[in-house]
């Protein structure tokens, strides 16, 4: 075969997110599934940035195709990977997902920039430095009552505070990934606390500047009830996951031992969240800046209700960075037929 035959999947050491053998549990049966279903062979990766330069050379040489599959909270020089992934990219080398993608849809900012679009809730806010929080976040919980903060880059329910204000002025923040309360006495000594989650921009980023932060959101009560996300590979909806949290719990994480249900997408109950999802593909496309849809990817809703007591889609967040499936391996031939010419 000539050169360039190959898809590889680049991987991590590190990290919580391992099988017993070091890798993904998902890796192996993606391209399985691949060599399945295409011509192509298959080869994992490992990305080490001491080695990154070799690394690079070697796939500019060998891939047609690398699928990123490097959770970016397991990896400290995140600009760094995102930088070697677009100039692998710019080699001519297909990127599942290109670093331009995830910069735009997989932090939390998106929320806020979807404004007055069919997906946006005209009541979010990017607080991107701890100035603009100090000033305005104590009016808009004044206003609410209650907020969800999501730091702008996170998973698995980390760095996301549910902030209530009592009504004797005090203070209770509780944080989804373990539901740990804390309280304050009042505004000022929650702001003046909470000062030390914000970063400063590191001035040697190219992805990542502008990007730290925290997003406000109105809290939905219906959290409750589960959050609904539409699984996509690509631009077609695959699955609808209804992810149920315990008991207690505003996070419907597994890592907060949520429950997770796959269903499939043309059943009629989901009809309005594949709908919407749909509609707004062409909403989110401007922010591919010309790249492709992830390849895996997740668009996550939570219900509430429209003013005529209908249920309403509200979008809490898109994850497009290494959205796992090692409970349904199923969806790898999905991922596979990306790659069928």
């Amino acid at each position: 075969m000539k050169k360039a035959d190959t898809v590889f999947i680049i991987e991590y050491q590190k990290g919580s997110d391992k099988g017993f053998d070091g890798f993904r549990p998902d890796t192996k049966p993606i391209l399985r599934a691949i060599e399945e279903e295409t011509s192509f062979k298959t080869e994992i990766v490992f990305f080490k940035p001491n080695k990154k330069y070799q690394l690079l050379e070697y796939l500019k040489e060998n891939a047609h195709a690398v699928i990123s599959r490097i959770n970016p909270g397991n990896l400290k020089q995140v600009d760094e990977y995102f930088q070697f992934l677009k100039a692998l990219g710019d080699s001519g080398v297909e990127i599942h997902t290109h670093p331009d993608v995830m910069i735009n849809l997989d932090f939390k900012d998106i929320l806020s920039k979807l404004k007055g679009t069919v997906l946006g809730d005209d009541e979010s806010y990017f607080y991107h430095d701890f100035s603009d929080f100090a000033s305005k976040f104590p009016a808009d919980l004044k206003k609410h009552g209650i907020r969800v903060l999501k730091t702008n880059y996170g998973s698995t329910g980390e760095g996301v505070y549910l902030v209530r204000q009592q009504d004797d002025g005090s203070i209770i923040s509780t944080e989804a990934v373990n539901n740990e309360k804390f309280f304050f006495d009042d505004i000022h000594e929650f702001i003046s606390k909470f000062e030390k989650n914000f970063e400063d921009d590191s001035e040697y980023a190219e992805y990542f500047q502008d990007k730290v932060g925290f997003v406000g959101c109105r809290y939905l009560e219906r959290i409750n009830e589960g959050e609904i996300r539409v699984l996509l590979v690509n631009d077609k909806p695959i699955s609808v996951v209804h992810k149920k949290p315990q008991d207690g719990q505003f996070s419907a994480t597994l890592f907060s031992g949520a429950k997770y249900k796959y269903e499939s997408p043309s059943e009629a109950k989901w009809k309005d969240v594949v709908d919407l999802t749909t509609e707004g593909l062409e909403v989110l496309k401007p922010y591919l800046r010309g790249q492709n849809y992830p390849l895996l990817w997740t668009m996550d809703y939570i219900l509430d209700y429209n003013e005529d007591g209908t249920d309403k889609y509200v979008l809490s967040e898109i994850n497009c960075s290494c959205v796992g499936i090692t409970t349904e391996l199923q969806y790898a031939k999905d991922v596979a037929q990306v790659f069928v010419k």
